[in-house]
């Protein structure tokens, strides 16, 4: 998905957003996010962790998809320092610590 010239609002269904595409789009459908407050909302590691478990090919790549999707801009634009946590969550090293989303 290109860049949004605006910034969506959330009622922007999310396969209008940045970095998701529409298999990504109908996986968020699944578990109830629709749109772009929905996945705003969201616990973006739990969001993660539920959709690895229902699709096998969920990878790291769309924590940070959907991390760009929130702010707006592209995946590969993800601080170091959110990576590492999320990394770190992933190893279980840290609980389970809300996301910056940003």
């Amino acid at each position: 998905m290109p860049p949004r010239k605006t910034e969506p609002t959330d009622e922007t269904p999310v396969a209008e957003l940045w970095n998701l595409s529409d298999l990504t789009a109908s996986w968020l459908n699944e578990v109830g996010i629709h749109t772009y407050g929905d996945l705003r909302q969201a616990d973006l590691f739990a969001l993660w962790a539920e959709l690895r478990g229902r699709h096998r090919q969920v990878s790291k790549l769309m924590y940070y998809a959907m991390w760009g999707a929130v702010g707006n801009c592209h995946w590969n634009r993800i601080p170091p320092e959110e990576i590492a946590r999320f990394d770190a969550w992933r190893a279980g090293q840290s609980g389970h610590p809300k996301t910056s989303s940003r």
